[in-house]
């Protein structure tokens, strides 16, 4: 886990979690990055990897390329004042991957991404806020950061940009960053970034965010599908001589008690919430790994019988994995579905949420054997050698 130092947990979750900004000094003691400038540059180049370059050419302009790019485009840019961005780095490299497990004392379901910046010297992707949580880990070299708790709002804009940036920025705090160090920021902070030297590289370790909309559709999506909320709108008790085309108070209240009913379900919100938590974003749903064909798929026995010789799977980056206790009974969600336990035991299906990695002591009751098989056919998780 990432080391607070100065304040406990406690007091992060209490006081500053979607609430203030926090420093974190030396929060990764002799943090060293996996990966490269050279080897963003590299994934930047291909075509299934989300990568962008800003550039700023004066004050308030600001350039968006959106990837992939060619060796000519690095070839052409200028000395300093740009930035590449690369989205999903969770879902590429496992040594980033291997990075959340320091931000355990979240729930992982939380987490929308890892994304990925290298800058040059005063590359910025200029002052913004944004709807999600961050933690800002820096990974290399050093970068400036300028926070503002000021008009952070839609209004304040600096138009003819193809970026939401701020307009108006009142600096109110500034620090300096160097590896290891993590800067926290809540939603609607304004944050302004500016590297420092030609080796900045910035981790943003982000956290999904949920409009009231979004949950709203969600849930009414689940309950169609479920056939979950069947009972019927009831009339108020009409009064005589009632006007034949008033739309009542009283007629509006039978209606929103009868969908008060359904939030006041605890059942059904904990079966939606758990799919809703789970669900993958579109780019996400495109990076699921091919399941094995029925040629590469051996019998579940055959399976059962190779096990003893398997040293450790690994879960899929991309998939999403929760559970929820319900009554006496603990529901498994992958990738915003209700999966079919095929009869492993709680503890197990604990265990395929909380860890990335399984060793044998993880699975050795033959309980979990077929739900073990089963995700391994989808290659949700795979058979891989100790690191």
């Amino acid at each position: 886990m990432i080391q607070f130092n100065e304040i406990s947990l406690d007091t992060f979750l209490k006081d500053y979690w979607q609430k203030q900004p926090l420093v974190i000094r030396n929060a990764l003691p002799g943090f060293q990055s996996p990966i490269t400038a050279e080897e963003l540059a590299g994934l930047s180049l291909e075509d299934e990897v989300e990568s962008r370059l800003v550039i700023q050419q004066s004050p308030n302009d600001y350039q968006l390329r959106k990837g992939p790019f060619d060796e000519q485009t690095y070839a052409n840019l200028p000395d300093q004042d740009w930035t590449l961005l690369i989205q999903g780095m969770d879902r590429l490299i496992p040594e980033v991957t291997a990075l959340l497990e320091e931000f355990d004392f979240l729930p992982r379901w939380r987490i929308d991404d890892i994304m990925v910046s290298y800058a040059v010297t005063g590359g910025n992707v200029g002052p913004h806020y944004d709807h999600y949580d961050v933690f800002l880990l820096q990974a290399a070299g050093k970068r400036r950061w300028h926070l503002t708790s000021q008009d952070c709002t839609e209004t304040n804009a600096i138009q003819g940009v193809d970026l939401r940036l701020m307009q108006s920025f009142n600096i109110e705090d500034s620090f300096d960053f160097e590896a290891g160090d993590i800067l926290y920021i809540p939603p609607k902070w304004g944050h302004h970034g500016i590297a420092l030297d030609d080796d900045c590289m910035t981790y943003s370790i982000g956290y999904r965010s949920y409009r009231g909309q979004e949950l709203w559709d969600s849930f009414g999506d689940h309950l169609s599908e479920t056939n979950g909320f069947q009972a019927l709108y009831q009339d108020p008790l009409w009064q005589p001589n009632l006007n034949p085309g008033e739309i009542t108070d009283a007629a509006v209240t039978q209606a929103q008690q009868l969908l008060e009913s359904a939030l006041a379900d605890p059942k059904q919100l904990k079966t939606w919430f758990g799919r809703f938590a789970t669900q993958l974003d579109p780019t996400s749903a495109q990076q699921l790994p091919e399941p094995l064909t029925e040629a590469e798929t051996p019998k579940l026995s055959e399976f059962c019988e190779a096990l003893p010789t398997a040293t450790q799977f690994e879960k899929d980056p991309v998939c999403r994995f929760g559970y929820t206790q319900l009554d006496q009974n603990l529901l498994l969600y992958i990738n915003g579905a209700i999966w079919d336990k095929q009869g492993a035991t709680d503890d197990f299906v604990k265990t395929l949420c909380n860890q990335s990695v399984l060793a044998p002591s993880d699975w050795q009751n033959p309980d979990n054997y077929a739900l073990l098989f089963d995700l391994w056919k989808l290659q949700y998780w795979i058979l891989a050698e100790p690191s």
